[in-house]
């Protein structure tokens, strides 16, 4: 190999190749020493450069933080501008929102002052007075829709204002902000307070005339007939349509309610009062639930006008606007019904006054069952006026109970729901109240279960209640019974309204007593009173019949003829018996003398109607013994003995049951005398 090589390079030189490389190879290493000088230089350059740099960097390093430093203070310079620009517009916000509310005021006073005027006017204003349009009045829809963003805005900046109670200029703002505010709520208030007065009742006549149109009960319907009419409406689940000559409407026309929905929507939740939510809840809204029934007592004068003191207290929910529609629709809703009463009372006497011609004892006997009818009438009025309410409660208080979706918007306080109840309770209680004092003003008047029976006792006269009277007033209370009986469920259905919230689950409780309102209490209540007095009643007419006077030819008649209790004693059992659920309902709640069980073990009409035959049976054997304690007379005995056949067998003859082959073919005359 090596051989092969040196004869190669051998060749090359002798070739003249040789001398070519060696030149190449030194031209190559003088580039490559001038590459290295060429290096060297620039890494010099570059050194200075770096230096160079280095000292450039030292000089532009503190323009460059003060550069920094100058962006940020033109960013805080522009926070501090938006800020102070904010704060400027919060205390500005009372002269910008100072002229809507101003504005509202004047209006609603201005409303306010008309309707007023027109009240001397009668209806026919009153109905002009709702069709006139507002804006004659100097308030528009826009200025209530104006005046509700601007409360937003108020309450908005007393919030940022609270943020910040270190500056001096905040306990001023906050004054302000209050005053205005205040002036608000009290216009928006005011506005509610006009619209729901003016609006006027919720009822109206029914519309006769219609091809199976409504029924309109008879003002002379019999206790029968008012029974069957009841019965076949609660069988048919139309109440409503059954009872009473009126039926409900809405009452508010749609601006009106248009403006109160968004005062609702305003001031709903939190919106009456500014600051921070409250997270107890009033006092005052506290008492107005879960009042027993049974302490439920009269304590107003008869004749005045109510029942009861609990709905005469002023309405305190801690919302001013539900205060507001409270007050207002309880003057409304007593006024249908004590009107109602008042025009069938008034009607009443006219026809008493026709029937004086005919027999006064008769006259008076009817009068009590009269009475009754129309207490059972205004009952079924109450009915109506109650959903009418209803009806105004639902388009007017309900939709404030339904959060918004907004983000902004202000949730809805706890006790809200529970104001919103208290407020319709409010309204109906009134309704109950005097429904009550009307059906026991019949119990004391026409009833007389004040009076004590009439008797001779210990040489003293008592004029109390006769035989006939007191099966009058009896009558009369088991037919309120049994108005109270088969309404007082729909009626209280009516006044109740749940607390919790229906769409939320795990709020759905039974409705305890803690949570009953004061409508539901006095339906309760009048259910429990009309017992008691009905029971009152049913005890009168067995006394009466036992302390009936023995001497007089009417009550001991010289003949041994039939005695004049007998008769009104049949009479009696006759009107009672038919009164046979409403008899029941009595005896289940209340002992009696003559049956002291309740509940279900309690017994029926029959044991009354036994009582009572007892009780004139003793009667009439004391009349019976005066026959034969008469010595003048020698055939006192006999008297005595014919007094009791003749009185024994006509209760036989009307009260026994008879079979219709039943036939008395022998004749009892008397041709000769005594």
């Amino acid at each position: 190999m090596v051989v092969e090589t040196s004869s190669v390079i051998l060749s090359q030189v002798l070739s003249g190749e040789y001398t070519d490389a060696r030149s190449r190879i030194e031209a190559l290493s003088k580039a490559l020493s001038k590459m290295d000088h060429t290096t060297s230089e620039a890494s010099r350059c570059c050194d200075a450069l770096a230096k160079r740099s280095n000292h450039l960097d030292s000089l532009t390093s503190p323009a460059s933080d003060a550069s920094a430093l100058l962006s940020q203070s033109a960013s805080n310079l522009g926070s501090t501008l938006a800020k102070l620009k904010d704060a400027r517009d919060k205390f500005e916000t009372v002269r910008d929102c100072e002229p809507a509310i101003d504005r509202l005021r004047d209006g609603v006073r201005a409303m306010e002052d008309q309707r007023k005027n027109d009240r001397k006017g009668g209806l026919r204003r009153q109905a002009a007075f709702r069709d006139k349009n507002a804006a004659a009045l100097g308030l528009s829809e826009q200025d209530v829709y104006a005046a509700a963003d601007s409360m937003e805005i108020l309450r908005d900046a007393f919030d940022y204002f609270l943020d910040r109670k270190s500056w001096r200029s905040t306990p001023p703002a906050l004054q302000q902000l209050e005053r205005v505010h205040k002036q608000g709520v009290s216009s928006m208030c005011t506005l509610i307070t006009t619209h729901l007065l003016s609006a006027g009742q919720a009822i109206r006549l029914k519309r006769t005339g219609q091809k199976d149109g409504p029924l309109i009960p008879e003002k002379g319907e019999t206790a029968e007939m008012t029974r069957d009419r009841l019965t076949k409406a609660l069988q048919n689940r139309d109440l409503l349509k059954s009872i009473g000559e009126y039926e409900e409407q809405q009452p508010v026309e749609s601006r009106p309610i248009r403006e109160m929905r968004a005062v609702f929507e305003c001031l709903g939740g939190e919106g009456h009062h500014l600051g921070p939510a409250r997270k107890t809840e009033p006092s005052s809204l506290t008492e107005v639930f879960g009042v027993p029934a049974n302490r439920v007592i009269r304590t107003e004068k008869v004749g005045s006008g109510g029942y009861s003191k609990l709905v005469k207290k002023s309405l305190k929910t801690g919302f001013a606007q539900l205060d507001a529609y409270g007050e207002a629709r309880k003057e409304v809703a007593f006024k249908s019904i004590d009107g109602y009463y008042r025009r069938i009372k008034t009607e009443r006497k006219k026809r008493a006054e026709k029937r004086k011609s005919f027999d006064e004892e008769g006259n008076k006997d009817d009068e009590a069952d009269i009475a009754a009818r129309d207490a059972v009438r205004c009952l079924e009025h109450a009915m109506v006026v109650v959903a009418g309410e209803k009806t105004v409660y639902k388009a007017m208080v309900a939709p404030s109970l339904v959060q918004a979706q907004d983000e902004d918007a202000i949730p809805i306080s706890p006790f809200y729901r529970k104001a919103c109840v208290a407020a319709y309770s409010h309204v109906v209680a009134a309704v109950v109240d005097r429904t009550m004092d009307i059906i026991e003003i019949v119990f004391l008047k026409e009833g007389g279960i004040g009076q004590s029976s009439g008797a001779e006792k210990e040489g003293k006269a008592y004029s109390g209640l006769k035989v006939r009277t007191a099966a009058s007033a009896a009558v009369a209370g088991l037919r309120m019974l049994d108005g109270v009986r088969m309404l007082g469920p729909s009626l209280a259905k009516l006044c109740d309204m749940p607390i919790d919230d229906p769409k939320d689950p795990s709020t759905r409780k039974h409705n305890t007593a803690a949570k009953m309102s004061v409508a539901s209490t006095l339906c309760i209540a009048i259910h429990r009173t009309t017992v008691k007095n009905c029971a009152k009643t049913l005890e009168n007419l067995s006394k009466s019949i036992q302390e009936d006077p023995n001497n007089g030819t009417k009550h001991r008649p010289l003949d041994a003829r039939l005695a004049s209790v007998s008769s009104d004693m049949v009479r009696a059992i006759k009107i009672i018996s038919p009164f046979v659920s409403a008899y029941k309902s009595v005896t289940k709640r209340r002992a009696l003398p003559w049956d002291p069980n309740i509940g279900d073990e309690a017994g029926e009409i029959d044991s009354y109607v036994r009582f009572l035959i007892m009780r004139l049976l003793s009667s009439l054997q004391t009349k019976a013994l005066n026959y034969a304690k008469d010595t003048e007379d020698e055939t006192g005995q006999a008297k005595s003995n014919m007094f009791m056949i003749n009185n024994t067998y006509y209760l036989l003859q009307q009260l026994a049951p008879k079979e219709e082959n039943e036939k008395d073919t022998e004749i009892y005359i008397m041709d000769g005398d005594w």
